[in-house]
């Protein structure tokens, strides 16, 4: 049977926020730097011993707030210092919206290949 630990599945934790709709963490944040840039752009800024490729992260980003409105999210790592965060709401038609919400980002612990993405 397969197991499900962080440790056999090699994830280890980076970084977790809860994020306010103006763009501050001041109750919940392991470190990071979080800002509002725009209606519904943060930017998740890493400090330099957190930073890392996009291909070897997994972030996952949870919007809060009314469950009436629906809302979804993208992310761009293609940085390794700044992962923005895009949050969409509103109907019929789903444009940048400001929203509470949380992220986490884990890393794999798993080294890549020889020749493949550092």
């Amino acid at each position: 049977m397969p197991s499900v630990t962080f440790d056999t599945a090699g994830l280890a934790f980076v970084a977790y926020a809860e994020v306010l709709a103006d763009g501050t963490s001041p109750n919940t944040n392991s470190g990071v730097t979080t800002s509002r840039v725009a209606t519904g752009l943060y930017n998740i800024t890493l400090d330099a011993n957190k930073q890392q490729s996009g291909s070897r992260d997994l972030i996952f980003v949870t919007p809060k707030g009314n469950l009436g409105v629906p809302r979804s999210t993208a992310v761009d790592d293609s940085s390794a210092s700044v992962k923005v965060v895009a949050i969409y709401g509103g109907a019929p038609i789903l444009s940048y919206a400001d929203s509470d919400f949380s992220v986490l980002i884990l890393r794999t612990t798993i080294q890549p290949a020889a020749g493949g993405p550092a």
